[in-house]
Formats: structure tokens, sequence, C-alpha cells
């Protein structure tokens, strides 16, 4: 891992595209600042994560898990409901 130590204001390029500023520091927190082109994603490392789970459980859906998951609901729901058809099946 590459360290740089940064004061308000500098700016360190990556890539010669990415420009990534330091806009303030409070106590133990740091605000950056971003410039890049568009088509270059930058998110948080928490939402990245997320998505990538996300992206993954859509890429194998347990069809047993919803057929599970609709007779449970059925079994909740109230007796005129429990009778009909349902479109998860």
């Amino acid at each position: 891992m590459l360290v740089f130590r940064r004061r308000v204001g500098e700016t360190v390029i990556l890539d010669g595209q990415i420009e990534v500023q330091v806009l303030e520091i409070t106590g133990s927190r740091v605000k950056l600042g971003f410039s890049a082109p568009p088509e270059v994603l930058i998110v948080r490392e928490e939402v990245y994560l997320t998505q990538e789970e996300n992206r993954r459980a859509v890429a194998c859906p347990a069809s047993d898990s919803l057929t599970r998951l609709a007779k449970a609901l059925r079994s909740k729901a109230s007796p005129a409901l429990r009778g009909s058809t349902s479109t998860l099946e």
C-alpha cells in the first residue's frame, strides 16, 4: 500500500485522470473530494461490498427458497387466501 501525507487543499493524482483532494480534516475524520471522468466509478467501500453481495445473490437465486417462502406466506394468510392459487410457484 502506498501511503501519502497531505494537508487540506493538497491533491493526489491517480493514473493521470483522477484527482483526490483533501477538503477538510476534523478530528479523526477526513473529507475527500474526487474529480474523475464519468466512466470511472467512485463509491465508498461499504457500498461497493453491498453491491457485490447483491450481484452474487441475483446470479444464483434459490428457487427452492422462493417456494418455501410462498408456502410460509400462505400458511399465515387469511383462510380465504389459503385456497387461492398463487403466481409464486
